[in-house]
Parts: C-alpha cells; sequence; structure tokens
C-alpha cells in the first residue's frame, strides 16, 4: 500500500494554500472589501503556517513549531472575523489582539517551559478544532439566512477538518515525544487530505458566495434602472452579472470538478518522487507519471477557462457562431451539476455546422439560463432526463430543450418571462427575461411550452434564430 510523504504533501498543500487566496483575491478583484481581505489574509496565514510546519529541522524549532502555531491560530481568528463582519458584530482588534498573546503564552510555556509536546500539540488541536466550530456555526447561520448553499459547503468541510482535528487528540493521549503532524502516519495523511479539500472547496465556496451577494444587489439595482432607461448598455451589463451570479450557484460543483485533477497531480507527484527517490521506477513508469501530470495541469487549466471566458466582461460581438459548439460548451460547464443531480443528458444535433450572426457570449447565457432552468425543474421527479435538439430549418436555428420534469402550471406559462417574476425560492426572475431579451436582439425569438409524453410531462424551450444561409458556409 502506498503511504505518502507527508513532509512533501503538506508543503504541496501549504503552497495551494497561498495561491488559492491570491485567486481569490483576483476574482473579486471588484468586490474586495475588509471582509476579503480578512479571508484571503487567513488562507495566506494557513499555507505559512504548514509550509513552516513541514521544514522542521530544517529551519529552526522555534520557527516550525511556536511562530507556525501562532500564524495558524491567527487565521482561524481571521476567518472568523469574516464572517463575524457580515453579520455586523466584528470582533474587536484589541480582543483579539489578547487571544494571540494567551495563546502564544500557553504554547510557549507548554513547549519550552514544560517541554510536553504531546500536550502542546493536543492544546492546539482542540483550540482550532473549537474554532472551527464556531466558525461552522457562524457560517450556517448565514447560509440558513441566506440560503446560500456555498455558506453550507464552507461549513461542511471545515466541520471535517475540526472532526480530524479531534481524531488527532485522541490519537496523541499515551503518546511521548514530538508530536510533529507529518510525523504520523495514518492521522497526517487525514489532516493533509482533509486540509486540501477544504482549501479548494472553501476558497471556491467563498468566492460564490461573495459573487452571489454582491451579484443579487448589483442586478436589482441595474434592472431597476433599465426598467426606466431601457437602453442596451444597462441590458448587457446585467446579463454580464446574472452570468456571474449564475456561476456563483454553481461555485460549489465545479469546486469539487477542480479538486479532481488537483488530487490526481498531487498524487502522481507523490509517486514519482518516491519512485526516483527509491530508484524502483523505470523511466517509462516516471514519464507516465509526469504525462498524468500534464494531462490533469490541463483539465484544471480548462476548468478555469470556461469560467473565465463565460464571466469576464467583454463588448458585444457580431460574428459567425456554431449553435453545436456553444451547446457543448455549456454542458461542459453544467455537467458537475448534471453528475451530482444523475441526470442524464441527450445531445441531438446535425452532423454540418448550424451557424448564425450573433455574439458567442450572449448566445451561451441563453443556452445557460436553459439548462439551469431544465436542472431545476427535475429536482423533485425521479425520472431526470434533459434531451438538447439543434436543426436548421427554413433558414433558422432551432435549438429544443426538453426537460422530463412536471412541466409549468398555467399561471407559470401565463407570466413566464416577465421581468422578476420567479417561481425559485431564491430567484431573481431575470434570467428567462434576459434571454428572451437577447434572442430578439439576435432577429430570433424565444418561446415556450408543456410537452405531454407518453412516460410523463415536461417542459420544451425552443430558441429560433435566423441562421447563415447553408449555401454560403457550404462553399466556405
Amino acid at each position: 500500500m502506498y503511504i505518502f510523504d507527508s513532509r512533501t504533501a503538506f508543503l504541496i498543500v501549504g503552497t495551494l494554500y497561498l495561491l488559492l487566496p491570491s485567486f481569490t483575491w483576483i476574482v473579486l478583484s471588484k468586490l474586495r472589501n475588509v471582509q476579503v481581505a480578512y479571508w484571503c489574509g487567513g488562507g495566506v496565514l494557513v499555507g505559512s503556517s504548514m509550509i513552516l510546519g513541514a521544514l522542521n529541522g530544517i529551519i529552526p524549532n522555534w520557527v516550525t513549531v511556536f511562530v507556525s502555531s501562532v500564524m495558524f491560530f491567527i487565521a482561524q481568528l481571521f476567518r472568523i472575523q469574516t464572517f463575524r463582519l457580515d453579520i455586523d458584530k466584528p470582533i474587536p482588534l484589541n480582543l483579539m489582539l489578547l487571544a494571540v498573546v494567551v495563546y502564544s503564552l500557553i504554547v510557549y510555556w507548554l513547549h519550552y517551559i514544560l517541554e510536553n509536546y504531546v500536550l502542546r500539540a493536543q492544546f492546539n488541536s482542540v483550540v482550532v478544532s473549537a474554532l472551527l466550530f464556531y466558525l461552522v456555526s457562524l457560517v450556517w447561520r448565514i447560509g440558513r439566512n441566506e440560503k446560500s448553499e456555498n455558506a453550507l459547503w464552507i461549513g461542511r468541510v471545515f466541520v471535517l477538518v475540526a472532526i480530524v482535528l479531534l481524531i488527532r487528540v485522541c490519537f496523541l493521549i499515551g503518546k511521548t515525544g514530538d508530536a510533529v503532524v507529518y510525523q504520523e502516519g495514518l492521522i497526517a495523511n487525514l489532516v493533509m487530505m482533509s486540509s486540501l479539500l477544504a482549501a479548494v472547496v472553501s476558497h471556491f465556496s467563498y468566492i460564490g458566495l461573495a459573487l452571489d451577494r454582491s451579484m443579487r444587489r448589483e442586478v436589482k439595482a441595474a434592472a431597476e434602472l433599465a426598467r426606466d432607461e431601457e437602453n442596451q448598455r444597462l441590458g448587457l451589463q446585467i446579463a454580464q452579472l446574472d452570468r456571474q451570479r449564475s456561476l456563483g450557484e454553481l461555485s460549489a460543483s465545479l469546486s469539487h470538478e477542480l479538486n479532481q485533477p488537483l488530487t490526481a497531480i498531487l498524487t502522481n507527484a507523490q509517486l514519482a518522487k518516491r519512485g526516483i527517490h527509491t530508484g524502483r521506477f523505470t523511466q517509462h513508469q516516471i514519464v507516465d507519471c509526469f504525462e498524468k501530470i500534464i494531462y490533469n495541469t490541463q483539465r484544471a487549466d480548462k476548468i478555469i477557462d470556461r469560467i473565465r471566458d463565460f464571466i469576464r466582461p467583454m463588448p458585444v460581438r457580431n460574428e459567425t457562431v456554431d449553435v453545436n459548439r456553444v451547446v457543448r460548451e455549456v454542458a461542459e460547464l453544467v455537467s458537475a451539476d448534471l453528475r451530482r443531480m444523475n441526470i442524464s443528458l441527450i445531445l441531438s444535433s446535425a452532423a454540418e455546422p448550424i451557424l448564425i450572426n450573433g455574439d458567442p457570449i450572449l448566445l451561451s447565457q441563453i443556452v445557460f439560463n436553459l439548462f439551469r432552468n431544465a436542472i431545476q425543474a427535475l429536482s423533485h421527479v425521479s425520472k431526470r432526463e434533459i434531451r438538447v435538439f439543434c436543426s436548421y430549418e427554413n433558414e433558422h436555428a432551432m435549438l429544443r430543450i426538453q426537460d422530463s420534469g412536471s412541466g409549468m402550471t398555467a399561471e407559470t406559462l401565463a407570466k413566464i418571462g416577465t421581468p422578476f417574476f420567479t417561481t425559485k425560492v431564491n430567484g431573481l426572475g431575470v434570467g428567462l427575461s434576459i434571454s428572451i431579451g437577447i434572442a430578439k436582439q439576435m432577429g430570433g425569438k424565444l418561446s415556450f411550452a408543456n410537452v405531454e409524453a407518453r412516460d410523463g410531462n415536461g417542459a420544451i424551450f425552443v430558441l429560433n434564430l435566423p441562421a447563415v444561409r447553408k449555401d454560403k458556409y457550404d462553399h466556405a
């Protein structure tokens, strides 16, 4: 059975903790406030603490034990302060400073006066676990009040880390000698894997939480302004904000999707290092490990590219767009949600490209909104299936998206597409109205109806857009 080289693993996870706060800071560049600063600062401190701890024996002991422990404690205070600010009850800075001083004195006393390294490790784990459980109580309160799945995901991963730390406390009972986390075999691996999961899920979920809050405020404000001015510029602004908010709802799923290639990269890096160190790997095996690392790096890069291309603001373009390609790209974007809900996606399209003139990002927004509506319509039914048909009919591009849900009520059919009308508990009622507006802007139409089938009911949305004439691209 393969055992992780824990020291190297903690160096890698610590580096990841340094990179993800930087990524969060960049993504939330327009939303930066004190809360974001505390969150990113806490992540950087966690990463720095883990790297210092893993360097025990290489750099002075007082740095790897005392300084790293205090940094880790401060990191948890920073994270707690993030959400205390969200509920308008920040911890006074003098109280935070007092807590740091008391904690530092206790750690110093246990390690350097009593020289009881196991008790010091148990104390650290118990304190951090208590802080994490308190942090979880805050984010779950926020998650319930704001109906935010992203906040709940933050709470779930930190509960996992807190439980692992308490297991470490029990494991250390009766132990003697030093108690450095990367020297503890199975416990070290549990701490490392839970930390890796927490790093990815918590940062992406925090991005989703921040985007969801900001976009909710800005979409409402921009939508009210758009009703008064009714100009194209504000309409496009609302469309962009709606894309960002929709992606915020997907952040927890996307973070899980990104965690898979990152874990694969870590595993193969460990295998390659161990193989090189022991001399048991052939050149072919080493090359195979590095090829897997390259493949998973490219896989993670593609996921990030899809996110960036979907949310970044761009001027409206008018170019030739393949509807089939846009549908495939959006299907990839929502693939994590489809798998999570066990939804079958059936794509049926013509072998030849179906081309239109328009903006690819705006077209992808229509398709994305239709996919999201179909996914949400299947949350309370047993048969979960989405059928997508792309075809060229009478010089028009036809896109049909049909779900196997329970269909729409007569009231919903009468009001659907009206700005601010929604059947979702946490919805704003702007997604379909934006999509209808974009379709009109492209010279087309978005319509919807119920469909009765032999094995159930459902809803179908039809996007009809003027196509580029076949004879033009047949000879291109």
